[in-house]
């Protein structure tokens, strides 16, 4: 069995298309995802229109319980000053353009999923098995808060997102993953990343998939629907841009 395990969309379209064409030609049995259907991007609407059209099963991330419930903060840990403020910014857009029954789907998203496919178990998560919404699981993360997190976790596989970074751990007999993200990806390169995972008969393997897809039509959505520069740039650069720095229209790579 082929699984495809996508996550952290936030509203970008162009990428999500990417994904899905992609996981198509690989013929893959059930896709997952793993919570951040919105927030950032200027898509939210088109992106959860297409996750409910496909059946997608999608956890709860910390962007869909902020917009669903209107709240007026993710739980980010921005760091203060622009970094937060553009984070407010993109909270109040996107509700504000989110349809409301977009917002009462992304209530019904459930806050972890537990399934079991060939015998083998699986937790899956936005952020950690302790915080599902908030904690941030990255590559550097040390063995021991690794080992707090799946002491108590009944599944061999632990996947989550929220860290926009693809990451795989092995501790005590358990695997923990992360597909990066489709739509914000902070791996340094402008592409979408997704992981696919191959099941036969309790043994597995994965594999983690870059999708080049139109980034400068992202850019240029974000650009004129008011969303602030620095998204746009965070995309053009795959990541690596500090939001403390002023920036320029040429940085971001595109003419605009």
């Amino acid at each position: 069995m082929k699984i495809a395990f996508i996550s952290d969309i936030h509203s970008n379209l162009e990428a999500l298309t990417a994904v899905l064409k992609d996981i198509k030609n690989r013929n893959i049995d059930k896709i997952y995802c793993l919570g951040d259907l919105v927030g950032y991007g200027p898509n939210p609407n088109e992106v959860i229109d297409i996750i409910r059209k496909n059946n997608i099963e999608s956890i709860m991330g910390n962007y869909d319980d902020a917009i669903g419930y209107e709240k007026e903060s993710c739980g980010c840990a921005y760091n203060p000053g622009r970094e937060t403020e553009v984070g407010d910014e993109s909270i109040n857009w996107t509700i504000k353009n989110t349809s409301k029954e977009n917002k009462e789907f992304l209530k019904t998203l459930p806050l972890k999923k537990e399934i079991e496919i060939e015998g083998v178990k699986f937790l899956l998560v936005h952020g950690s098995p302790l915080n599902y919404l908030l904690e941030y699981v990255r590559p550097n993360v040390l063995s021991e808060r690794l080992k707090e997190l799946t002491d108590n976790v009944n599944a061999e596989i632990i996947i989550n997102g929220h860290t926009h970074l693809i990451m795989a751990k092995h501790i005590n007999g358990k695997t923990v993953l992360n597909p990066g993200s489709v739509g914000r990806t902070k791996d340094g390169e402008s592409v979408a990343t997704y992981m696919v995972l191959n099941l036969n008969n309790g043994v597995y393997n994965y594999e983690f998939i870059k999708v080049k897809y139109d980034v400068k039509t992202t850019v240029e959505k974000i650009i004129r629907a008011g969303l602030p520069v620095e998204l746009a740039t965070v995309l053009a650069l795959g990541g690596t841009f500090d939001m403390g720095k002023a920036i320029s229209k040429k940085e971001i790579g595109f003419k605009l």
